[in-house]
């Protein structure tokens, strides 16, 4: 019986021993497996920017943050809708071209699409007046573009734009100019021929100088034929809303 009670107390003793130990971390074939972390790479520099909005033409489904613009110095080439001739148009009138080519900013958008219009003011428009004086002149100041139906005022100019000079003939108001050599022509044939007939013939030489007089002193019109090429370069931002 002893022997029994014994057994029995040193049983237990060995349960609240084994109780006071922890189970070990690792297993008999832990030696097989590395469970330590891997360290972190410190080299890179921390970036706590936000990410750049993506452009239209990169992957990307997010909404267009600015509405498409385009920069000083943007070429736009057009055709001229109305005929400028300065025997017939003046200063202040108002004429159109129309856009042939897209134009497109930066990022590939179209800003201007063609067909749209350039309107501008005739600020000077004058012929040339004599065959020595080389050219007559011609400046326009380009107003507004209108470009899906909505106005936009612009700053830019016209940088290219060719014209004609187209001769007037000779007219009563060039004739006019050299009357008085007529007179004279008519005097010095009195004076010469002493006679009707002479005074006759001076007149008519008179009147042939005087002609030619005129036709040298005509002046010639600058004429610009509808569907001549125009460039307008912008001299200012342009900015659109996004269609």
């Amino acid at each position: 019986m002893r022997s029994t009670l014994r057994l029995l107390v040193a049983l237990v003793g060995v349960a609240a021993c084994s109780g006071k130990h922890e189970t070990p971390l690792t297993s008999a074939n832990s030696g097989s497996r590395d469970l330590t972390l891997a360290p972190t790479d410190s080299s890179s520099a921390l970036n706590d920017n936000p990410a750049a909005p993506r452009r239209p033409n990169e992957r990307g489904t997010g909404p267009l943050t600015t509405s498409p613009s385009l920069a000083p110095g943007t070429s736009i080439r057009a055709v001229m809708r109305e005929t400028i001739h300065s025997r017939h148009d003046k200063a202040g009138e108002t004429v159109t071209a129309r856009v042939v080519a897209d134009v497109r900013d930066a990022d590939g958008r179209v800003v201007i699409p063609a067909g749209s219009t350039a309107e501008m003011t005739i600020t000077e428009l004058r012929p040339a007046t004599s065959k020595s004086q080389a050219d007559g002149r011609l400046a326009l100041r380009v107003n507004a573009l209108m470009i899906n139906g909505r106005t936009y005022p612009v700053s830019a100019e016209v940088t290219r734009l060719h014209h004609q000079l187209r001769g007037r003939g000779v007219s009563a108001g060039e004739v006019e100019k050299v009357g008085v050599g007529t007179a004279v022509g008519a005097v010095l044939g009195r004076v010469l021929g002493g006679n009707t007939k002479g005074a006759v013939i001076g007149g008519a030489v008179g009147a042939a100088g005087g002609t030619a007089v005129a036709i040298q002193t005509a002046s010639r019109d600058v004429v610009v034929p509808a569907g001549t090429p125009v460039t307008i370069a912008l001299t200012g931002p342009l900015a659109v809303s996004a269609s």
